[in-house]
């Protein structure tokens, strides 16, 4: 369209497109649009989730009489949850600012799913059952995200990443991608196809909220004391039901809908997708409302009426605690007490550290990996930059009583929309600047109605695989343990190190025997050479002979208009971030 190509124009001539390098990239201001919108809503979840569960540590009320269901506690935790809706589109806001303005790179930041739960359940306990303080806990947060900048800062980050096998940096993308298709098809944040199974673990579920049965952990303290703590886990094994959900149905339509969309290289297939299913799931009275008819729901649909309304965080601001042994730093300790303070927070402290750090880098090289702006070394333009700001937006988190702030691997909607600069994380900023005001609206977004996405993202990714030399019986076992370990552990971090384990124990193995005279077996690839990193177009690999999402780019048009002529084909073949942000010893 003429007036969109007009937008497309002014925009990329202005200040903003020679800020974000623009041409250097081939990105358009529509496409930074529609990937900054498919992002946000396929992690608008996080401001329902992440309240629900930080509140679950109690935050700083104090129970009457150390009774945690005391009415003024229940009161108090209540408040909590409202206050860290604020709280949540805060940190994501300036986490997403501060990586478009210093990486330019369209990744989104927020508080990290799993990080927030072991924040929570492990660390400071359920409603501050734990051994760790809830003010000794958000100290923790912050010496991590201000170690993890020192690291970003000095260069002792890409020392560690360049440690990382060949084979699992071409599985990390895929990996990813299965994390992601795993979260879209469960309850929680996606469709809810997939469930628990007391048997098997997980089975196929769909049932209706009215068959499930919830799965607790029944340890000492629920069968004593009759605390258990419940979670979105449920099994349709005993009541039945299964596929006769309408959620989850028109979670698979959307699904589609976003495929069929895709196939025809619409920018905007997320949008359309997420925004039909979430239209169809708020009229109350129908089988698939988001507002049933249960307190539950009355109470989501009233908070869903008041459409606009900003929460205070006086309750949350700057929890930190001047006792050193309870942030984990005091070498010596008076008391038992104190000694168990500072065994627990400590552990939570390195814990959060290296999970945060290898997510982080898992996410970012995922991603650039997918962008096609990756070397064979790990490297990307602005990785520096990029580390830095995710520590900082952990730093500044925690001064609102957040979990690690990281960044988020739903951002691939986004790239798979064809989002290439910083813009788009800018945008997402003031997505999650707006959603202070419109919380009720934003919070309202069901699951069922991003799974899809995140499904289709995750088949997307896949692509980096058809790299992986799968001949190398080293570099396919420790490919195919990245790529199963990060859906089935819920984890990035332990993905890795599954994968890194392996590969070292194999290749360590082959070493040693190599020297009793028994050679080290070797691939049975053709004459093209060794497996390469599926790094799609990138600073040293300009033909786009990788794979990945870049490569899908470029051979079908997602990330330009339809219809460009051949000329602007054949631009496309250039490195998209070669020119003037070749990365640099400074971006290393």
């Amino acid at each position: 369209m003429k007036c969109l190509d007009s937008i497309n124009d002014k925009v990329g001539n202005s200040f903003v497109g020679r800020f974000f390098k623009f041409e250097e990239r081939g990105a358009k201001f529509t496409n930074e649009l529609a990937g900054a919108s498919a992002t946000f809503l396929t992690m608008a979840y996080i401001l329902a989730v992440n309240p629900r569960i930080l509140a679950d540590s109690g935050g700083p009320c104090v129970a009457p009489d150390g009774n945690i269901f005391a009415p003024e506690y229940e009161e108090c935790v209540e408040d909590i949850k409202r206050q860290y809706i604020t709280s949540t589109a805060i940190g994501s806001m300036v986490g997403c600012l501060l990586m478009g303005l210093m990486a330019n790179l369209p990744i989104a930041l927020a508080p990290g799913m799993g990080m927030n739960a072991y924040f929570t359940y492990s660390v400071v306990g359920w409603r501050g059952t734990g051994s760790v303080s809830y003010q000794a806990a958000v100290t923790a947060v912050m010496i991590e995200g201000a170690i993890f900048f020192v690291l970003s800062i000095t260069g002792a980050r890409y020392a560690i990443i360049r440690l990382i096998p060949e084979p699992v940096r071409i599985a990390t993308p895929a990996a990813i991608g299965a994390f992601l298709a795993h979260l879209g098809l469960q309850t929680a944040e996606g469709i809810g196809l997939v469930v628990s199974d007391i048997a098997t673990a997980v089975t196929l579920g769909g049932c209706p909220e009215d068959r499930r049965t919830p799965i607790v952990a029944y340890d000492d303290a629920c069968a004593n004391d009759g605390i258990c703590v419940f979670s979105d886990a449920y099994t349709c094994d005993v009541l039945g039901g299964i596929m006769q959900s309408g959620t989850t149905w028109i979670g698979i339509l959307g699904m589609i809908i976003i495929a069929i969309f895709l196939a025809y290289k619409s920018h905007l297939a997320f949008v359309f997708g997420i925004g039909l299913v979430t239209i169809i799931s708020w009229p109350r009275g129908t089988a698939v409302t988001y507002f049933p008819d249960t307190l539950a729901g009355d109470a989501r649909f009233d908070y869903f009426k008041q459409v606009v309304d900003i929460q205070p965080v006086n309750m949350l601001l700057a929890q930190f605690t001047s006792d050193l042994a309870g942030a984990g730093l005091a070498l010596f300790t008076r008391s038992e007490e104190q000694r168990l303070d500072l065994a627990g927070a400590g552990l939570a402290l390195f814990t959060m550290l290296y999970v945060d750090f290898l997510d982080t880098s898992g996410t970012l090289l995922g991603l650039a990996n997918a962008m096609g702006v990756i070397d064979e070394e790990g490297n990307f333009p602005k990785s520096r930059w990029a580390f830095s700001a995710d520590a900082l937006a952990t730093m500044f988190g925690s001064i609102f009583g957040l979990s690690p702030v990281t960044s988020y691997i739903e951002s691939g909607s986004g790239v798979e929309a064809g989002a290439k600069t910083g813009l788009t994380a800018v945008i997402c900023s003031f997505f999650f600047f707006i959603s202070i005001f419109f919380a009720p609206i934003i919070a309202s977004i069901p699951p069922w109605a991003t799974g899809g996405a995140l499904v289709v993202v995750g088949a997307m990714m896949g692509r980096s695989l058809a790299k992986l030399d799968w001949n190398n019986v080293s570099h396919a076992v420790s490919g195919f343990v990245t790529v199963i370990l990060m859906p089935l552990t819920y984890s990035i971090a332990y993905g890795l190190i599954g994968g890194i384990f392996v590969y070292l124990v194999m290749e360590g193995t082959f070493h040693l025997l190599s020297f009793v005279g028994i050679p080290k077996p070797g691939s049975k690839k053709d004459d093209k050479g060794p497996a390469r990193m599926a790094i799609g177009k990138s600073i040293i690999n300009p033909q786009g002979d990788g794979g990945g999402l870049g490569e899908y780019a470029a051979e079908e048009g997602v990330g330009n208009d339809a219809g460009e002529n051949a000329d602007d084909g054949e631009d496309d073949k250039e490195a998209p971030m070669a020119d003037e942000e070749e990365a640099t010893p400074d971006d290393k």
